[in-house]
C-alpha cells in the first residue's frame, strides 16, 4: 500500500516549532532554507506521501519564507520541478528576475536548479508536487516563458489537475504502490496539457475541445430541423461518429445535449408571454419534436411537471424565465453565444 505520513509542529513544545518546521522542509520539500517569526504562535503542518517518482504534499502553515539558494542547489542536484496550488492566503514566488502573487484558485510552477525564495504573506495552505522535469516539460517547450506564471485552478485542465491531487492525497492510502504511482503519473500528465496549451501547442484535450465547440455550433444552427442526428452532423463535420462521440465522452452524451437544448428551449417558450399565442404542439414542433407524446413525456421527465402544468405556473411567476437549472447552464450559455449564428 501507498503511505502517507502526517507531519506537524503540534508534536512538539512552541519554542521547538519554527527549527522543527525548518527541518521538516529540509528533508521533504528539497535542501531550504526557512525563516519564521519566532513568536511561539508558530504553526505547520505537512501530509505528503510517494507516488512513483512524483511526491504529493497538502502543507498548511504560519507566515514564513523559503530560499533556495546556488550553494544549495550543489547539495541537492534532482532535476525536480515544484508545483504550487494555492488553496488559502497569498504567496509570492520570485526566480529568475520573475515575480508573481499567488492567490488562491490559482497554481504556479518553478524549477528548483535555478536559486528561488517563496514568500508566506499569511496563513496559508497549498497543494505542493514536486515532479521530474522529464514528465512535465516536451520537447521544444520554453521553460522560461512558462515557470513562474500564474495559471488558473478554477477551469480546465488546471482544475482537473488540483482536483485530482486532492482525492489522490484523501484516498492514496488504500491505493497499492503501483496505483499510486499511475495517480501520480496522472498528475504530471494534466500538467503537462496545460503548459502546452499555455506554450500554444495544441493538446489532444485541446482539440477535443475545439471538435465539441463545433458540433455544439452545428447543433445551435440546426437544432430546429427533426432530422437533425448524428449521422448528419459527422457528414457536415466531415468526420467519424465515434469521433463526435469520443468528444462528448464526459458529461452528456450528443443525444442527450441535443435533447436537453430542445426542451430548453421549449421550457423557455413556454414561460415567455411572447410565445403565449403559441400551442405547446406548436412550441414542440418548432423545436425539433415530430411527436408531441414523446415531448410531453420527455418533458415531465426532465422537469418534474407536463407542460401545459408548467405553462400555467410559469404564467403566474414573472421569475421562471430565469428559474433554470444550473445543470442546464452550459447549454443555455453556448445558446446565447450562438443566437446570432446561423440561420435557425
Amino acid at each position: 500500500m501507498a503511505a502517507l505520513a502526517v507531519v506537524s509542529t503540534d508534536q512538539v513544545a512552541p519554542k521547538d516549532r519554527i527549527p522543527y518546521w525548518k527541518d521538516i522542509i529540509w528533508q521533504q520539500l528539497g535542501r531550504l532554507r526557512s525563516e519564521a517569526r519566532s513568536d511561539g504562535d508558530f504553526r505547520g503542518r505537512l501530509i505528503h506521501c510517494d507516488a512513483g517518482d512524483v511526491k504529493l504534499c497538502r502543507l498548511s502553515a504560519s507566515s514564513h519564507r523559503v530560499a533556495r539558494t546556488p550553494d544549495l542547489i550543489r547539495q541537492d542536484d534532482r532535476g525536480f520541478l515544484k508545483v504550487v496550488f494555492q488553496i488559502e492566503g497569498a504567496t509570492w514566488f520570485e526566480q529568475g528576475g520573475r515575480k508573481t502573487l499567488l492567490s488562491p484558485g490559482e497554481w504556479s510552477i518553478y524549477d528548483t536548479m535555478q536559486a528561488y525564495t517563496v514568500s508566506n504573506t499569511s496563513d496559508i495552505e497549498q497543494l505542493v508536487l514536486l515532479v521530474p522535469r522529464e514528465k512535465v516539460f516536451a520537447a521544444g517547450m520554453r521553460p522560461e516563458d512558462l515557470l513562474v506564471q500564474r495559471y488558473s485552478a478554477q477551469a480546465g485542465i488546471g482544475r482537473l489537475a488540483g482536483d485530482l491531487m486532492h482525492k489522490a492525497l484523501d484516498e492514496i492510502e488504500s491505493c497499492s504502490s503501483e496505483s499510486a504511482e499511475t495517480i501520480g503519473d496522472a498528475v504530471a500528465q494534466l500538467l503537462r496539457q496545460s503548459l502546452m496549451e499555455r506554450a500554444g501547442r495544441p493538446t489532444a484535450l485541446s482539440l477535443r475541445e475545439a471538435l465539441r465547440d463545433r458540433i455544439k455550433q452545428h447543433v445551435h444552427r440546426n437544432l430546429r430541423d427533426p432530422a437533425l442526428s448524428i449521422d448528419r452532423i459527422a457528414a457536415a463535420l466531415r468526420c467519424s461518429k465515434r469521433t463526435l462521440h469520443k468528444a462528448f465522452i464526459n458529461g452528456l452524451t450528443l443525444n442527450e445535449y441535443i435533447w436537453r437544448l430542445r426542451l430548453n428551449r421549449c421550457r423557455r417558450d413556454l414561460a415567455a408571454p411572447a410565445c403565449a399565442w403559441k400551442s405547446i404542439t406548436e412550441i414542440a414542433y418548432s423545436w425539433g419534436f415530430s411527436s408531441s407524446t414523446h415531448f410531453s413525456k420527455a418533458f415531465r421527465d426532465a422537469f418534474g411537471a407536463a407542460p401545459k402544468q408548467y405553462r400555467l405556473g410559469a404564467a403566474g411567476n414573472p421569475d421562471a424565465l430565469a428559474a433554470f437549472d444550473a445543470q442546464d447552464a452550459d447549454a443555455l450559455a453556448l445558446d446565447v453565444m450562438r443566437e446570432g449564428v446561423g440561420p435557425h
